[in-house]
Parts: C-alpha cells; sequence; structure tokens
C-alpha cells in the first residue's frame, strides 16, 4: 500500500496533468480565454510608442500563432520616475503579462519596494524560440535607456532588476549572459569565423545567437525556471503541445533561406525552425548550452524553487520543473516553496522572499 504521503504527490501529478491537458484542448478547440477588462495595475501600462496592453487575454494566439501576436514589448506600469531602479518581470510558457496581477499589489504594498522601484513588464509571443525573445528583450532595454536617460545620468537604471517566472527565467538569463561561441557550437561544427566569412545572415538569426548582456542589469531572480529542461516537452501532452504551434512564415522562410544558402554550415538540420517547446527538453544542444553561457561579473542571481509536487520524471518539484532543473550554482540566494509552477506567482512566502531580496542594502 502507498503512503497517504505518496498517494497525495500522485494524486496531485495527475491534477496537473489533467489541467494542463484541459488548457492545451481549450486552445487547440480555438476558445479563448477572456478577461473583459484590463485589471487596475494595468491600466496606465504602456511602451515607450505609445501601446497599450489589450483588456482581452491573447496569450494563446501568442503560444500557437505567434506571427499573429501584435502585443508584444517593454510596457512601464506608470510614466518613466528617474531615480528609481527598474524591476522588470519576465512571464513564462503560454502566459502574459497578466501572471503578475498577483504579485504586483503585493510588491507594491511594500513601502521600501513602492519608493525605490518603477515595475515593467515584458511581454512576448511563447510559441517561438525564447533565443528571439531574449533578443528582442535586450534590444527593448537598450532602446529604453537611450530614450529616457540618454546620457546614463540616472544612477537607479544602473542597478535594474529581472524577475523571470519558467521560461521567462531562461530569457532573463540569456540578458545577462556573454554568448561567445557556446550557442553557436550547438547547432554547427564550423567555426564561429564562418558565419561572416560566407556573406551575411538575417540579423534577428545573428542576434539570437551571438550577443553580450546588457549593461546596466545587476540582478536576476528566477522564479521556477527550467535550466535543464522539463521532462514535459518530452510526454504525448509536450508533443501535442508542439504540433499546436504555427510557426510565422517569415522565421520559416528565413530559416529556409539560411539552411540552403549555406550547405553544410549547420549540424543536421531540421525542417523548420525550433520551437519553444522544443528548447525546453532537457536533450537540446540550445538549452544545454545556455545554461553553460557566463554571467557578466556584477550581476546577482537568486533562485525560487517549487517543490512538494511530482514532475514526471520522478522528482520533486512544482509538478512541471525538477527540482534539479531549478537549482543552479553561484546563486546568492537559494528559496524553496511548496507550490505548483503557476501557483508560485500568488505564494505569501514568494512575496516575502521577493520583498527581501528587493530590499536587501
Amino acid at each position: 500500500m502507498p503512503s497517504s504521503a505518496n498517494t497525495t504527490l500522485h494524486r496531485t501529478c495527475l491534477g496537473c496533468q489533467r489541467q494542463i491537458l484541459l488548457v492545451v484542448l481549450l486552445c487547440a478547440s480555438g476558445c479563448a480565454i477572456h478577461q473583459p477588462t484590463l485589471p487596475v495595475v494595468f491600466q496606465c501600462a504602456r511602451t515607450l510608442d505609445g501601446r497599450t496592453l489589450p483588456a482581452q487575454r491573447d496569450y494563446w494566439t501568442a503560444f500557437t500563432n505567434p506571427g499573429k501576436f501584435n502585443a508584444k514589448g517593454l510596457y512601464l506600469l506608470e510614466p518613466y520616475q528617474p531615480g528609481r531602479i527598474p524591476l522588470v518581470l519576465v512571464h513564462g510558457l503560454a502566459a502574459d503579462a497578466f501572471s503578475w496581477e498577483d504579485l504586483i499589489p503585493a510588491l507594491r504594498s511594500n513601502p521600501e519596494i513602492a519608493s525605490r522601484y518603477q515595475i515593467w513588464v515584458y511581454q512576448y509571443p511563447t510559441g517561438i524560440t525564447y533565443l528571439r525573445s531574449a533578443a528582442d528583450l535586450r534590444r527593448e532595454l537598450i532602446n529604453t535607456r537611450a530614450t529616457l536617460d540618454p546620457d546614463c545620468r540616472d544612477a537607479a537604471f544602473d542597478q535594474t532588476v529581472l524577475v523571470g517566472h519558467s521560461m521567462g527565467g531562461l530569457i532573463a538569463r540569456l540578458t545577462v549572459s556573454y554568448s561567445d561561441d557556446h550557442l553557436w557550437r550547438a547547432v554547427s561544427d564550423q567555426p564561429i569565423t564562418t558565419i561572416f566569412d560566407k556573406g551575411p545572415l538575417p540579423e534577428e538569426a545573428v542576434s539570437a545567437l551571438l550577443f553580450e548582456p546588457v549593461y546596466y542589469v545587476k540582478r536576476v531572480i528566477y522564479l521556477g525556471t527550467p535550466h535543464r529542461g522539463s521532462h514535459w516537452t518530452q510526454l504525448p501532452l509536450g508533443r501535442f503541445g508542439r504540433w499546436l504551434i504555427n510557426v510565422p512564415k517569415k522565421v520559416q522562410e528565413e530559416y529556409t533561406g539560411v539552411v540552403r544558402g549555406n550547405p553544410g554550415m549547420f549540424r543536421n538540420p531540421s525542417q523548420g525552425p525550433a520551437t519553444s517547446i522544443d528548447h525546453l527538453s532537457p536533450c537540446d544542444g540550445i538549452l544545454q548550452a545556455t545554461s553553460r553561457l557566463r554571467y557578466a561579473d556584477s550581476v546577482a542571481r537568486h533562485s525560487i524553487i517549487g517543490t512538494g509536487y511530482m514532475s514526471p520524471d520522478g522528482c520533486v518539484g512544482d509538478g512541471v520543473v525538477a527540482v534539479p532543473s531549478a537549482r543552479i550554482p553561484g546563486v546568492e540566494s537559494e528559496f524553496f516553496v511548496n507550490a505548483t509552477h503557476s501557483g508560485i506567482l500568488s505564494n505569501l512566502s514568494v512575496d516575502a522572499e521577493l520583498m527581501r531580496i528587493l530590499t536587501q542594502r
């Protein structure tokens, strides 16, 4: 007879599977999850070019048909406030900026955080590879400072903090790292100099594989981040999710042109470009290379890790990301909390840990 604890874990794991399956089936059937009014916390959110967050949630288009998602960008929840540190929140797979709806008011309830930080949210189409989303975020951050603080006089900008949940943590990781030639060697056996010897490649492809950290980001906080991938991607449910993603035509054409125009440059090229699901597999070369990238020396790292729920590989974690996948060396702090993968965003203990990190001097 299994113990009561094991029975509880088993039931919880089954519950996570049923919940994820229900969401994916809703997506497949074209059913939208509606949010008719914009939450108060996001009503003043604007990009630098004046775009607002749409009132109706559309993260399934962002996942299944990323080419038609037109709400990506870096949104400032309030007008820029010199002297306050930018706190940038990056959501995860099949999610959107509204994922932070509970966390933002909790952070603002702390007077020190409310006075020291200004909160921004980065929203992106989650069906495409996170390499492209990370490249977009780097551009957004650089352009934002060039616009708001062109002379780099605001010292608070130089203390910018990124908080990434799930796949958003991987995007944050790529924002504060040097690519060197690790990502290139994950896709090619030829020296990196051959990129330029054979002629120009699309800027999007180059920026995804070759980059330096955003110089003014000084702290990264990971929430349930699958640094070593998630075995969900290898299960039928994960493969079904991969099948649902409609790769944008432009990305497909760009990929085909690069592969055909550079025969022998890429190792075992597939028929189409990788999706976010592909790069979350524990066996994926890009994911493995990402975990080996060197950080900028001045970046502090923290991990908040969900536990108490069984993952598909038999390891305890948050039901989606196993603890061994979420743990990385070199962090300043590591906080374990009994929470599911999505529940970690509305957990009081997590709120308290974030406040502790953000208020430390």
